[in-house]
């Protein structure tokens, strides 16, 4: 009892240093932070390191609240207004009223900045769609909060062919956008075993060689043997040819046959590896081939 009580106290000062380590990290990122938002006037640098003191520390909210600065300074009001609402709703959780106050007004600053999309989708009910590689939930479908600039969005459907459409956004701006997953996808197939097929046939191949050259090898060199006109000493060689090479030529070509037909039976067959949701070539001055993803 006392060794367990023991070590239970160890395991718990190794937590609390732990706890200590990441808050002092989280606290010296933030006051980084601080000096390249206000003093150096770099917002971008600022959002680096609040964003990575918020993953040490994720209830602080005063690193929220610069982070809703830091990138109104930017420009992305679509990501600035996200972390000012999440450190409103901290600050009136911990009953911080300066910091609620504070971020309750730049939200209605920067509200009507905030470009729009109203989006409308048809096809399956198990539809996805994504901005930039985040999920949108269905529910918010006639309302997408975005940052002005360009956009990607990917419909993706189960059978379905995947559609890719680009946006370009400015300030305030409310656009409507279409998406129709109507068009049925091809599967994509990969034969993994094409290979070992290709290889089993070279090699039966062969083999059937080998037998072929051992039946007409044995049937010239049998008459040689037979043949009355030859001295017995060709009559020998023939047979020892016929002994040695022969046998070797057919145990090499049935071998070869055998190993040919085994390759073949246990190669693997096609394979499934999309549905057709989301293949696409992809072509650059360093490769060619295909990326495949989606639905597996």
């Amino acid at each position: 009892m006392r060794f367990r009580a023991a070590l239970l106290l160890v395991c718990a000062s190794l937590a609390t240093a732990s706890a200590d380590t990441s808050q002092q990290e989280a606290d010296k990122l933030f006051a980084e932070g601080r000096e390249l938002l206000t003093v150096k006037k770099d917002s971008k640098a600022a959002c680096e390191k609040f964003e990575a003191a918020i993953k040490l520390d994720v209830t602080a909210t005063g690193t929220m609240l610069n982070l809703g600065l830091c990138y109104e300074n930017l420009g992305k009001y679509a990501t600035s207004l996200k972390w000012f609402r999440r450190a409103q709703a901290a600050a009136a959780e911990n009953k911080l009223a300066e910091y609620e106050n504070a971020a309750k007004d730049h939200t209605t600053q920067i509200i009507s900045k905030v470009p729009i999309l109203k989006l409308q989708v048809e096809g399956p009910a198990d539809t996805e769609i994504r901005i930039d590689g985040e999920k949108v939930d269905p529910t918010s479908y006639g309302r997408v909060e975005a940052d002005p600039g360009t956009h990607e969005i990917v419909g993706r459907a189960a059978g379905r062919k995947k559609v890719v459409q680009t946006v370009e956004l400015q300030d305030a701006e409310s656009k409507v956008l279409s998406i129709t997953l109507t068009e049925t996808a091809v599967p994509v197939y990969i034969d993994r075993g094409a290979g070992r097929r290709r290889g089993a046939v070279i090699l039966g191949a062969a083999g059937i060689g080998a037998l072929a050259f051992t039946g007409v090898f044995g049937y010239v060199e049998k008459k040689t043997y037979e043949d009355l006109n030859n001295s017995l000493d060709e009559a020998n060689a023939a047979r020892d040819r016929l002994k040695y090479i022969g046998t070797t030529v057919f145990v090499v070509g049935v071998s070869a046959v055998a190993a040919g037909v085994i390759l073949y039976m246990t190669a693997p067959g096609k394979e499934q590896v999309s549905d057709g949701t989301a293949f696409a070539p992809v072509i650059t001055n360093e490769e060619l081939g295909f990326s495949v993803s989606g639905r597996f």
